[in-house]
């Protein structure tokens, strides 16, 4: 979906009520679901899938690149505001080229903040970003359950073959599902 950030140009023009770089232009957020919702068929009667909630492709084209982070499998970013992940832990580096070079020739890290996620919270806040959703184990569903049985009675989330993964209605509200495996 479109996501304007508040610190961008359009960004701080949008929270101004502005005319400048087309800040009336951008459509409302039921318009946004609306063209979003025609893509996903579109591209499906065309035989390319939504295999992640913004990323699709033809089976078997699917970017090998991008399911490394919905995988949780570990990928090194280089760069000004690039993130990282060792398995363990993540990190970002500073935002900006010019502290990243600075940091570079200091002789020091570039990195700006470092986390070490819960892996089981990690599981289903990266994981049910994919089509093919995630396979909760016994201890999951006793500190999961009332979130699991509420989006699957909502009809936010479905069931299959062992598998749980959001439905349609649920991308649509993706990051407020997955702050409840946050905040659980």
């Amino acid at each position: 979906m479109l996501e304007v950030d508040d610190d961008s140009r359009l960004g701080s023009e949008i929270l101004l009520g502005g005319k400048r770089y087309g800040a009336s232009d951008v459509p409302d957020d039921d318009r946004i679901a609306t063209f979003y919702e025609t893509a996903v068929a579109y591209l499906s009667r065309h035989g390319i899938h939504r295999y992640e909630i913004s990323n699709f492709a033809r089976p078997g084209f699917e970017s090998a690149h991008n399911l490394k982070y919905w995988h949780s499998e570990p990928y090194l970013g280089f760069g000004a505001d690039a993130h990282s992940f060792d398995g363990v832990n993540r990190w970002q580096n500073v935002e900006t080229a010019q502290k990243y070079v600075d940091r570079w020739q200091r002789g020091e890290s570039p990195r700006a903040e470092s986390s070490r996620p819960d892996p089981v919270e990690e599981k289903f806040f990266v994981g049910l970003r994919l089509s093919e959703g995630v396979q909760p184990d016994a201890s999951d569903w006793v500190r999961f359950g009332p979130a699991f049985e509420r989006h699957l009675s909502s009809g936010m989330m479905e069931s299959a073959n062992g598998r749980l993964r959001l439905t349609s209605r649920g991308i649509m509200v993706s990051n407020e599902i997955f702050e409840d495996f946050l905040a659980a």
